[in-house]
């Protein structure tokens, strides 16, 4: 028998996250900074696969600035917050490297 590691889990599961940002959506600014730091890690993986660290550093602050932006204009969005982020750092990326 094999003993293996379990998966590598966020602190916040999807729920979560969606939660915090329906929160952030309603003016709250401690549950955008709590989404920022359930997603960051997720977005800035998903922007190293794109672009060089140091524009993938840029990239993730940006495009948190945009869903702050978005979710106060519009209201949370209707797909899962995570998957929302990856769409949002994807459109913000840089060429590839």
């Amino acid at each position: 028998m094999a003993i293996v590691d379990p998966p590598i889990r966020s602190p916040h599961d999807d729920a979560e996250v969606d939660a915090l940002l329906a929160r952030a959506a309603a003016g709250d600014r401690d549950a955008f900074v709590a989404f920022y730091d359930a997603t960051a890690p997720h977005v800035y993986a998903v922007l190293l696969a794109l672009t060089d660290p140091a524009s993938a550093e840029r990239t993730l602050h940006a495009a948190h600035v945009e869903a702050w932006q978005r979710t106060r204009e519009r209201g949370a969005p209707p797909c899962p917050g995570r998957e929302w982020m990856s769409v949002i750092a994807r459109r913000h990326a840089p060429a590839a490297h």
